[in-house]
């Protein structure tokens, strides 16, 4: 019997991308995920919905794993750079 491989990450829009950038810059520089707010900072959205829409987004399509509601918990898991 054979496993199967994971399925690759749905397509993703250029500021999703640019996102999902910034996730994984953040996590190789500092060793830790980002918070929410981090995240919208970053990216000056008005309120972290911003930020919570774009991880659904991504989480949604297969790039990050995150626990919304739990800190630090974003991760990239799909995708290459």
């Amino acid at each position: 019997m054979t496993v199967a491989e994971p399925a690759p990450p749905a397509p993703i829009t250029d500021r999703q991308r640019e996102v999902y950038d910034w996730i994984v810059d953040h996590c190789e520089g500092k060793g830790y995920a980002p918070t929410v707010r981090e995240l919208a900072r970053a990216f000056d959205f008005s309120s972290p919905n911003g930020a919570y829409c774009h991880l659904a987004a991504l989480a949604k399509k297969g790039w990050v794993s995150w626990v919304p509601g739990v800190c630090r918990t974003i991760r990239p898991i799909g995708g290459v750079r």
